[in-house]
């Protein structure tokens, strides 16, 4: 694995067998434990294990995993490029009221615990609308595909925003 900042880890080709590994062991039932060289044994509190099993989760898939303080004051790129947005389009959003920030002489900052909660309300907005879609269609009797759900799947992640998921899906039913 590779280390873009002391927070950051990309995973490589090399580390797949280990990860693999590593997700088996974290997944089965059970306690583990961690050992030193020296003997010494410390059983692997659960929700930490929680933790290492969706950060091996995340690395086998190829994506990169960072680990950071929630409490950590953020620059507005640094929480732009979370959200991933533009740095205006944040300044929109905490100019906006919808995010808190404070100012440091003329420097916005950010705290990460508010960038967290800003994304996990913006996917539970995203997750409603895709539901509400999707019983419209049921109801309408249009097929449900499993293009359409992998659609609706980067449109709550927020890979894909709603113009690019409405032109996805106009053009699947040929409405462009």
């Amino acid at each position: 694995m590779s280390t873009i900042d002391e927070n950051t880890i990309t995973p490589s080709v090399e580390d797949l067998e280990a990860l693999t590994q590593i997700g088996e062991l974290l997944s089965e039932p059970g306690h583990l434990s961690l050992h030193t060289e020296s003997g010494e044994a410390v059983d692997l509190p659960e929700q930490l294990r929680r933790l290492l099993d969706s950060a091996t989760r995340s690395l086998r898939a190829g994506s990169s995993v960072t680990l950071m303080d929630q409490a950590r004051m953020l620059s507005t790129q640094e929480a732009a490029d979370i959200l991933g947005v533009s740095r205006p389009t944040l300044v929109k959003l905490l100019e906006s009221g919808q995010i808190p920030f404070t100012k440091v002489n003329s420097y916005r900052r950010v705290a990460m615990i508010d960038v967290i909660a800003f994304r996990t309300m913006q996917r539970a907005e995203r997750l409603r609308i895709v539901e509400e879609a999707m019983h419209s269609n049921k109801m309408e009797g249009l097929p449900v595909t499993d293009a359409a759900r992998s659609d609706a799947v980067a449109f709550v992640s927020g890979k894909i925003d709603e113009d690019e998921l409405v032109r996805i899906t106009r053009a699947r039913y040929g409405l462009e």
